[in-house]
């Protein structure tokens, strides 16, 4: 033959390699043969392994034909398809999950995000939103959520009727983030509790005010509340019954201050008529 060997020398050579196997296995036992099988069975298996995923990335199969959200109130499905790349036609098995939630999470209105892929052609995201629970004066106007995070920048198309907290500024905030969260915490506490308290809630709390001695509500009509700490709910009860009586004595306030700690059932009243101040109001 011009190439290669003989039919005569390859079936020596076999019949040799044969023989060879058989002599290492005589030698080293039988774990030689196992150890002989299972390399081939390994090659098999990444050569097989290779053309499956060759095949997974290429086949039209698995080519995305419909995205799904859930959980979506303020936020469109547009905006987050915009943000994370993602488009019908791309294949599933290239899709990096963990990037497309990082980049749909970048949405202001978007708390937590979670892509699903949904072999072999949907994807479905289910989004939790945000809920403003009240507004924050941070140098600009923020809507804060019910975790006391200020998670977007006011906009003129937001039409939220929510109570204000004031008294802390930009520069704490992102000097103490923590801290600054749970004084927002406790501002919202108490406005939860002020819309739970008869009669007072039927008053719009219109700002609730973070000071260094405490929380002060100030309500739609300009009164303010001075709460100070702890307590609150006894101190709205008070509260409420010292408007109840103000009200009946066709008299308003100014100021109705509930923060003395040394004599904490008083409460002193700063009248918005010519008698400037009350005290001793009882409980």
């Amino acid at each position: 033959m011009a190439f290669g060997k003989s039919k005569n020398r390859r079936r020596q050579d076999a019949a040799q390699t044969k023989e060879a196997v058989k002599g290492a296995v005589r030698s080293h036992g039988p774990g030689l043969l196992k150890a002989i099988l299972l390399t081939g069975l390994t090659c098999a298996l990444v050569w097989g392994g290779i053309e499956l995923r060759r095949w997974a990335l290429s086949s039209p199969t698995f080519l995305l034909k419909e995205t799904t959200f859930s959980g979506l109130q303020r936020a469109a499905p547009g905006e987050l398809l915009k943000l994370s790349g993602l488009t019908v036609g791309q294949n599933l098995w290239s899709l990096d999950v963990e990037t497309l939630e990082r980049t749909m999470a970048a949405h202001p209105w978007v708390r937590t995000v979670e892509v699903r892929r949904h072999f072999p052609s949907s994807v479905s995201v289910e989004v939790s939103e945000h809920v403003p629970a009240a507004l924050a004066a941070l140098g600009d106007l923020y809507l804060v959520d019910e975790d006391g995070e200020p998670f977007k920048r006011l906009q003129p198309g937001d039409k939220l009727d929510l109570p204000l907290v004031t008294g802390m500024d930009r520069e704490g905030y992102l000097a103490d983030e923590a801290n600054t969260r749970e004084r927002f915490r406790q501002a919202l506490e108490v406005a939860r509790a002020y819309a739970a308290t008869e009669p007072l809630k039927r008053e719009r709390l219109s700002e609730v005010r973070v000071s260094a001695e405490g929380l002060v509500l100030v309500m739609a009509d300009g009164m303010e509340a001075r709460l100070g700490e702890g307590e609150t709910d006894a101190k709205l009860q008070r509260l409420s019954r010292v408007r109840e009586e103000l009200r009946a004595r066709g008299l308003s306030a100014e100021v109705i201050h509930l923060e003395n700690r040394a004599r904490p059932g008083w409460v002193a009243v700063k009248l918005s008529s010519p008698v400037s101040e009350r005290s001793g109001v009882s409980r």
